[in-house]
């Protein structure tokens, strides 16, 4: 049982929860919510395929900051010695077949895109998250995706460009901070983050982001249709939330607040989904 909650806990099931629900709103943006859609399987195999590629991305991503993770993360499965590992890999190339054999059971462009997304994966855990900047984007990017992918499924991606673009520079912001907060461990293993290169940079990039979605919200609402409800919704619970979240940092950079900063914006995540859908359906 404690191994498999060491499993658990190495595929981290919050960021697949949220990756299969992007997936799965990606499909109902694009299809307008129909109930037809509402059991189209491809819909579902979809929001599944997206849950167990970021979580072989997160087993990929451990294996290879190993060394880091016991500076920065000594909790987690593979340094605290609950699972080995040559097993994390394994467990994570099992996860990218499974992804990829959904992707062909969808369509072509599914399976191209989870192609894809293992090989973004696998290159950000090897190489491109050492690159300052080009990591984080590579992150956001791939969190857009998650939305389009949705709709690549079902065969239409319209409605899907908006909650695409205001998760990239969401989770720009706050893969930057995350940087911030692994400084230690990062620089003793020679990983060169902007937030190692240059902390303050670093700080105001990441508000910058922060603002750029602030500025973003409304736009939706304004020329896209959205309902009201998503207006208050993102006013309240996402710009009053990055708003607080920008003071703390701008005032306080440390390891200690920055990861109080990240937890506030990976739930805060959520009340942007939940905007987005009430936007859109209501």
């Amino acid at each position: 049982m404690k191994t498999l909650f060491a499993y658990l806990e190495l595929a981290r099931p919050l960021n697949g929860i949220i990756a299969f629900i992007s997936a799965w709103l990606g499909a109902m943006f694009a299809s307008q919510g129909t109930i037809e859609n509402l059991v189209d399987i491809r819909l579902w195999l979809v929001s599944i395929a997206a849950f167990i590629m970021l979580s072989a991305g997160n087993a990929i991503n451990d294996y290879c900051d190993y060394n880091i993770d016991q500076i920065n993360r000594p909790q987690r499965p593979l340094p605290s010695g609950r699972i080995r590992r040559i097993d994390a890999l394994i467990f994570a190339m099992i996860l990218v077949v499974i992804g990829i054999y959904l992707g062909t059971l969808i369509n072509r462009n599914a399976t191209a895109i989870a192609i894809l997304v293992f090989v973004a994966l696998a290159s950000y855990a090897l190489w491109l998250k050492r690159i300052p900047f080009v990591g984080n984007l590579v992150v956001s990017s791939l969190t857009s995706l998650t939305f389009i992918s949705g709709g690549v499924a079902i065969d239409s991606v319209q409605g899907t460009l908006m909650p695409a673009i205001f998760a990239f520079l969401f989770t720009t912001a706050r893969e930057i901070i995350k940087d911030l907060e692994d400084t230690e461990g990062d620089s003793k293993n020679s990983v060169k983050t902007l937030a190692i290169l240059n902390p303050q940079l670093a700080v105001k990039t990441a508000i910058g982001f922060m603002a750029l979605v602030i500025l973003f919200s409304p736009i939706p609402y304004l020329f896209r249709g959205y309902s009201w409800h998503y207006l208050l919704a993102v006013v309240l619970g996402v710009d009053l939330v990055l708003i607080g979240c920008a003071i703390r940092l701008l005032r306080d950079a440390s390891k200690e607040s920055c990861a109080a900063i990240q937890r506030w914006m990976k739930w805060d995540i959520f009340v942007g989904l939940g905007a987005i859908y009430l936007g859109t359906f209501l």
